[in-house]
C-alpha cells in the first residue's frame, strides 16, 4: 500500500510569472509529509539551501514554462509543480526522481502570515505543530531554558515585603532585557509586562495625587490610628485578666501573663512615641517612591503593617511557645502513666517502669499544668486571631502585587482585535476532493481562548506563598509558630 502524501502548502495572495517554493520532506511508513516553509519569487535562495540540506523538497511555477525543462526534474530529486492560482493546485510531485500518484495526495493550505505571527504554542498533532516550528525557526530555540533570576532574596531579608518586590522587580526587567535580546523580538509576555508596570505606575500616581490633599495631616492620621490599636490591646488584655467570656482562670497566673504582655504593649508604645518624631520623614521616603509605582507603595505599607503589630506578634510567639511547652508536657505525662516514654534516639516510644516517687512527681506536674492550660490558651487563642488576621492582610497586599504585575492587558487586546499573534485553533475545510486529483483542504486559524491566553503569557513573576491552610491548622494545634 502506497504511503499517504501530505503537502502543506502556503496560500498565494497575488499571482506571478513565477514562483517558487522551498521546504522539507520527511518520510515515515504510513505517510510521507511535506512542508513548504519559504516561497519567494527568486529561486536562487533556494537553490542554495538546496546544497545544504539534504532532505530539501523544491517547488515551481513557471506560467512562461521556459524554467520547467528535463534538466531541472534532473537535478531535483524532490520537486513539487504547481498549477499557481491564489489557492494553488498540484500538477506533478516528484519525490527521489519518481514521479507519484497525485490520488495519493493530499494538499493542506495555511495563512503563512498568521503562523509566522503566531506565538500561540500548537499543541495539536506532530504535522501542525512541526509546521509551525520549521516556519518560525523554533528548532534551535526549543530548548532554551528562562534565564536564571539576577539576585535572589537573602534569608534574613524575606520578612520584608519591601526587599522583596525590589528584587522581583529588578529580576524580571533583567529577563526581559534578556529575552529580547535572544529572540530579538518583543513577545506576547514583553507586552503584557510593559502594559502592566505602566498601569502600576498610573495608579500610584493617582493615589499619591489623592494622599496629596493630606500631605501635611497624614502623619498625625496615622500615629492616632496607632494609638487606638495600643489602646484596643490594653483594653483587651484588662478583658482577659478578668474573667472573660465567664470563664473562670488561675487569676494569679492569669494577672501575671496580662502584666507581663501589658508592658511589652507599653514598651513597644513607647518606641513608637519616641519615633514618631522621624515619621515625617518615613513619609516623605514613602511618598517618593510611591512614583514607582502602586505595587511599591502596597509593599511598603505591608512592612508597616508588620512594624505596627509588632508588638502583638512577640505576645503570640510567648503564647504560642507556652501553649506548645504545656500540651507537649501533657502528652509526656499522659505517656508517663502508662509506662511509656519516647525515646528520643530511636524516634520511637519504648516502654519503662517508674518508682511511686516519679509517678507522684509526674502527677503533681500533670496536674499543674492541666490547671494553667485554660488560661494560657485564651491568651494563645486571641494572639493567634491577630497573627493570622495580620498574615491575611499581608497576603492580600502580596496577591495584589501579583496581580498588578500581571495584568493580561496586551494579550486582552489582541484578542479583543483578532490579532493572529494570538491564533492556535485550526478548523479543516475541504475545498476540492475530485477523484483522481489531490484532495484539497484549507486550514483556518482561530484565535485561542481568553483563559487560555491569560494563565499562558503571565510574565515571569514571582507567585506569593499561597496559604497552606492544613499546615497552619496542624501548627496552631500543636502550638508551633506560624511563620
Amino acid at each position: 500500500m502506497a504511503p499517504v502524501i501530505r503537502i502543506l502548502l502556503p496560500r498565494l495572495v497575488q499571482p506571478c510569472e513565477e514562483f517558487f517554493f522551498g521546504g522539507y520532506v520527511y518520510y515515515s511508513d504510513l505517510e510521507i509529509i511535506i512542508y513548504f516553509t519559504n516561497f519567494s519569487t527568486e529561486k536562487t535562495q533556494f537553490e542554495r539551501k538546496r546544497c545544504e540540506i539534504d532532505n530539501v523538497v523544491y517547488g515551481c511555477y513557471d506560467k512562461r514554462r521556459h524554467y520547467l525543462n528535463k534538466k531541472v526534474l534532473k537535478r531535483y530529486n524532490n520537486i513539487v509543480i504547481i498549477d499557481h492560482n491564489i489557492e494553488p493546485k498540484i500538477k506533478d510531485v516528484y519525490l527521489n526522481g519518481k514521479q507519484v500518484d497525485l490520488a495519493d495526495c493530499i494538499v493542506i493550505l495555511y495563512d503563512y502570515e498568521k503562523i509566522v505571527n503566531s506565538e500561540v504554542k500548537w499543541e495539536f498533532d506532530d504535522m501542525f505543530s512541526k509546521l509551525q516550528s520549521l516556519i518560525q525557526n523554533q528548532d534551535d530555540q526549543s530548548n532554551i531554558m528562562c534565564s536564571e533570576p539576577l539576585i535572589m532574596c537573602p534569608s534574613w531579608l524575606a520578612s520584608s515585603m519591601f526587599i522583596q518586590h525590589i528584587i522581583n522587580y529588578i529580576n524580571i526587567i533583567h529577563w526581559a532585557v534578556m529575552s529580547v535580546k535572544r529572540n530579538r523580538k518583543i513577545s506576547i509576555k514583553h507586552g503584557n509586562l510593559l502594559l502592566s508596570i505602566l498601569m502600576d505606575i498610573f495608579l500610584g500616581y493617582l493615589a499619591l495625587h489623592y494622599l496629596a490633599q493630606y500631605k501635611n495631616e497624614l502623619s498625625t492620621i496615622l500615629m492616632g490610628m496607632l494609638e487606638k490599636l495600643i489602646n484596643m490591646l490594653y483594653f483587651l488584655l484588662k478583658w482577659l485578666m478578668g474573667a472573660p467570656a465567664g470563664l473562670k482562670l488561675n487569676n494569679a497566673f492569669n494577672k501575671m501573663l496580662g502584666k507581663y504582655f501589658s508592658y511589652h504593649v507599653q514598651l513597644w508604645w513607647l518606641f513608637l512615641d519616641v519615633s514618631g518624631e522621624k515619621f515625617d520623614h518615613i513619609l516623605h521616603l514613602y511618598y517618593y517612591l510611591g512614583y514607582l509605582g502602586f505595587t511599591f507603595q502596597a509593599a511598603v505599607i505591608s512592612d508597616m503593617i508588620s512594624v505596627a503589630t509588632f508588638h502583638s506578634y512577640c505576645i503570640y510567639v510567648y503564647a504560642a511557645r507556652m501553649f506548645n511547652i504545656q500540651v507537649s508536657g501533657l502528652i509526656a505525662l499522659m505517656r508517663f502513666f502508662v509506662g511509656r516514654k519516647y525515646n528520643p534516639l530511636r524516634g520511637s516510644i519504648d516502654s519503662c517502669e517508674y518508682s511511686n516517687q516519679e509517678l507522684f512527681v509526674g502527677t503533681v506536674a500533670f496536674t499543674i499544668l492541666l490547671l494553667l492550660l485554660p488560661t494560657t490558651t485564651m491568651y494563645y487563642i486571641v494572639f493567634t486571631l491577630f497573627r493570622m488576621l495580620s498574615l491575611l492582610v499581608q497576603y492580600a497586599l502580596a496577591k495584589l502585587i501579583y496581580i498588578l504585575q500581571t495584568l493580561p492587558l496586551y494579550v486582552v487586546s489582541l484578542w479583543l482585535l483578532r490579532s493572529p499573534k494570538v491564533a492556535g485553533n485550526i478548523l479543516l475545510e475541504v475545498i476540492d476532493s475530485k477523484k483522481g486529483s489531490p484532495l484539497s483542504i484549507r486550514l483556518i486559524l482561530f484565535n485561542k481562548s481568553i483563559f487560555y491566553l491569560v494563565n499562558n503569557f503571565c510574565p515571569p513573576v514571582e507567585k506569593p506563598k499561597k496559604l497552606e491552610w492544613a499546615s497552619i491548622l496542624s501548627n496552631i494545634l500543636r502550638g508551633k509558630q506560624i511563620l
